[in-house]
């Protein structure tokens, strides 16, 4: 499916710059759970979904919600932090946030990253082939920055039903344009070894606080509840990853994974 042009860009851009209330990024990007065993370090990367708009704070938005459930699953301990800005795009995610990915004056480093970001670019209508290769690239460059590679897991893009926010009108066409790029995360998953795709899963089709004020991004209810579908993935995730790191490398768990092999 190729790209609608910039009518339809230019449409979408227009109805969310009038039907969206601009809610802030959440506050206090880093934080910890209590479990036994050495604790995960965790990084939630992305966009605005990982910056915890509709939240307060990020222990009530997505990075918060997953160290929580991630910890009732495995017993783990989580050291989770976010790197993450709203509005922006895989690319973007690439460009500005990468530097990010440790903290040197705390010898942190992360054991596994939770990547949310793509809806930006279906709402650019980023071409397919074009997105994927920014999947690839940020893959890419996120194992050529650490000191071994760490499993990274893709979430898969939200049903645009409901987005409340848009005219009907406009999720029909937008969650065609979202599945296809949700597509190219899978595709990603398949050539990248140390890569997996989650779908989004989101909250329950059933009456609840799932959306936030402006009707477009989750509640602290709607995260909480994305977060366990997510940490039951990422649960899965860890245990295919358990065996150590060598010493030195700034983390626990987590095997060396191939990274994809894509031109720059």
């Amino acid at each position: 499916m190729a790209s609608d042009g910039g009518y339809g860009v230019l449409l979408t851009k227009r109805v969310l710059r009038t039907r969206v209330v601009r809610l802030p990024e959440a506050e206090g990007d880093s934080g910890t759970t209590h479990g036994t065993g050495p604790a995960l370090r965790l990084l939630v990367l992305g966009d605005s979904t990982a910056a915890g708009v509709g939240a307060a704070r990020h222990s009530e938005a997505l990075a918060g919600h997953l160290a929580t459930a991630v910890t009732a699953l495995t017993g783990r301990g989580v050291d989770w932090r976010v790197a993450a800005r709203s509005g922006a795009t895989v690319r973007t995610v690439r460009r500005d946030l990468l530097n990010r990915l440790t903290e040197p004056t705390r010898r942190w480093s992360p054991d596994l990253i939770v990547v949310t970001a793509g809806m930006n670019d279906a709402l650019r209508r980023r071409r397919p082939r074009a997105f994927r290769a920014d999947v690839l690239r940020l893959v890419r460059d996120i194992g050529l920055r650490l000191d071994g590679e760490v499993p990274v897991v893709l979430v898969g893009l939200p049903d645009t039903d409901r987005l409340a926010a848009l005219p009907r009108a406009l999720r029909a066409p937008l969650g065609v344009y979202v599945r296809l790029l949700d597509r190219q995360l899978r595709v990603v998953a398949r050539r990248a070894p140390h890569v997996v795709h989650l779908p989004s899963g989101g909250p329950p089709h059933v009456p609840g606080d799932w959306i936030s004020r402006d009707r477009f991004h989750p509640s602290p209810t709607g995260y909480r509840a994305w977060a366990r579908i997510v940490a039951a993935g990422v649960a899965t995730v860890i245990d295919a990853t358990r065996t150590s790191r060598p010493a030195g490398t700034g983390g626990t768990g987590g095997t060396t994974l191939n990274a994809p092999r894509i031109a720059p």
